[in-house]
């Protein structure tokens, strides 16, 4: 029988940092309102070890500097990941603090806590904004990304996505389709890029209690209660909920797992 007073037992309690060495960049993630996905993403990985970038186009230095004091190493870095400049300065700036680049969320995001718009009243700059943020800063986070990892034979890129690019979602077009073009960007990735050792994944959920949905959970609470119990299990999908599985994708854990489309919204969407 498993002793759970015994040494052997609390030696399977002990502390594992599975990301130990590794160098990250997290777009996006400046507080902004509190408990926002970026910054939550950054401190999961620096307590399993990282070296983290906190990179954003708002000054994210609040978030380093929180993960400095409770004895993590992070850096800030402002970008503007639609600026194939920026972005380039940002990856070198990496390497130039920690020495690599080992890891790669792409977060940062507009659109997902905009106002319902029908495609007659959808203009073009909205829709070239948030292709802008989210597809293109991607593709140029991932292109900047890329070389540096494939210099050590290992990455990981994760890119953020969404059940709305499987299930539709009216009035949302630009951002849908965004969605959608973030899982075809990462499927072309882990192909192109798979043999040079870096894998890409994309890590989707539905509504997440955070304040980028804010609207949504104050304005339509009806809808927010009809999500929750629509879901396996009928609980509220917080940033927490998602830490879990970005570890394990940024992970040595997840080496096997390429140019997938992994859910984590409590069972509120089955293929």
């Amino acid at each position: 029988m498993f002793d759970a007073s015994s040494s052997d037992a609390s030696s399977v309690h002990r502390t594992i940092h599975r990301l130990d060495g590794l160098v990250a960049v997290v777009t996006g993630a400046a507080y902004g309102p509190k408990a926002a996905l970026g910054s939550v993403f950054a401190d999961a990985l620096c307590a399993e070890g990282a070296r983290v970038v906190v990179a954003d186009i708002v000054d994210a230095e609040p978030v380093a500097a929180a993960l400095r004091a409770r004895g993590g190493q992070a850096i800030a870095v402002r970008v503007d990941v639609t600026d194939e400049a920026s972005v380039e300065a940002l990856a070198a700036k990496a390497e130039e603090a920690f020495g690599r680049l080992d890891i790669l969320v792409n977060n940062a995001v507009v659109g997902s806590n905009i106002p319902p718009v029908p495609i007659g009243a959808l203009d073009v700059a909205a829709w070239d904004q948030v292709m802008a943020v989210g597809l293109r800063g991607s593709f140029l986070c991932a292109k900047a990304a890329a070389p540096r990892m494939a210099r050590n034979g290992w990455g990981k890129i994760v890119n953020l996505g969404s059940t709305t690019m499987q299930d539709g979602l009216p009035n949302r077009l630009h951002y849908v389709s965004m969605k959608g073009g973030i899982q075809a960007l990462t499927r072309a990735l882990a192909r192109e890029l798979g043999p040079q050792g870096i894998r890409v994944n994309t890590l989707a959920t539905g509504l997440v209690a955070n304040p980028a949905a804010g609207a949504a959970f104050t304005a339509k609470p009806e809808l927010v209660a009809a999500i929750r119990a629509d879901r396996a299990i009928p609980e509220d999908v917080t940033p927490a909920d998602l830490t879990g599985p970005l570890v394990f994708l940024c992970s040595r854990d997840s080496d096997a797992v390429t140019g997938q489309f992994i859910v984590a919204d409590k069972g509120g969407f089955f293929t």
